[in-house]
């Protein structure tokens, strides 16, 4: 078993009844960094001796009893310490991310106290993401198609505010960028945009990104990328004649509501 995850969030038993709104709030402002350290740990392939694939950092109120750090669920390595609503509050204002990772920096050396956890790994990673200035991007995919001397690259933006699909289109002849824009953009949370994309197609009037699924999500008209606009729209629904009016209804307005999702405008 490998250490392939590691969170930080208030303690869900304790806060879905004390404030569930403050809990989700604090998990979408720390998603990101978790992100970071679950897919740079990821790399490192940690063996845990079959003790766990999760670090879970709990956060308690003030006052609390602290519980002991355990083992749960089979895989979860969960670790208790104080919340401050106070610093997390001037966090908020401030933008600064220095009590989310002095936290997970007290959460990792109280694991270690418990049993053996790559300390000094992960505290480097604390400190790369730090000097990376909280930065979390990464290239999902870059695709060439010599056939249309196009270059197109799906690059992801990770932040404390909103994730967002970078996509970025280049002629391979002259490595000149021809467009580049928002492909999709969501809440700061990987259930909202995981599976959503996946591959790069080019039709002769598009280039697709498709989802998990392997069916279109995004359309980039191709002839606007060339004069150097970025034009996109989301993929419609079909209607399907295997269904029924009220359940290709029902499908239709799920659809719409996953293009809302990826529709995110907030700051």
């Amino acid at each position: 078993m490998n250490l392939r995850n590691i969170t930080i969030g208030l303690d869900y038993d304790t806060y879905i009844d004390l404030d569930n709104i403050l809990r989700y709030q604090f998990q979408l402002r720390t998603r990101f960094i978790c992100n970071f350290l679950s897919r740079r740990i990821r790399e490192f392939k940690v063996n845990t001796s079959r003790q766990y694939s999760m670090i879970s950092i709990a956060l308690l109120p003030m006052g609390n009893e602290i519980k002991s750090t355990k083992i749960k669920y089979g895989d979860v390595l969960a670790v208790y310490l104080p919340f401050d609503d106070k610093k997390y509050e001037e966090s908020i204002s401030n933008e600064d991310y220095t009590y989310y990772l002095d936290l997970l920096h007290q959460g990792f050396v109280k694991a270690s106290e418990f049993t053996t956890v790559p300390l000094e790994i992960l505290l480097k990673l604390l400190h790369d993401f730090k000097e990376g200035e909280y930065k979390n991007e990464w290239i999902h995919k870059k695709k060439r198609f010599k056939d249309t001397d196009l270059e197109v690259v799906l690059r992801c933006e990770f932040t404390s505010n909103y994730f967002q699909l970078i996509t970025i289109v280049s002629q391979i002849s002259t490595k000149e960028k021809l467009a580049e824009g928002i492909a999709l953009r969501t809440e700061p949370d990987e259930v909202l945009f995981d599976k959503m994309f996946k591959d790069i197609l080019v039709d002769d009037k598009s280039i697709i990104i498709t989802d998990a699924s392997d069916s279109p999500r995004v359309l980039i008209d191709l002839k606007d990328v060339k004069r150097g606009i970025f034009n996109k729209k989301f993929a419609p629904y079909i209607y399907d004649d295997s269904y029924s009016e009220v359940e290709n209804r029902r499908y239709e307005a799920s659809h719409n509501n996953v293009v809302r999702i990826l529709s995110y405008s907030g700051n």
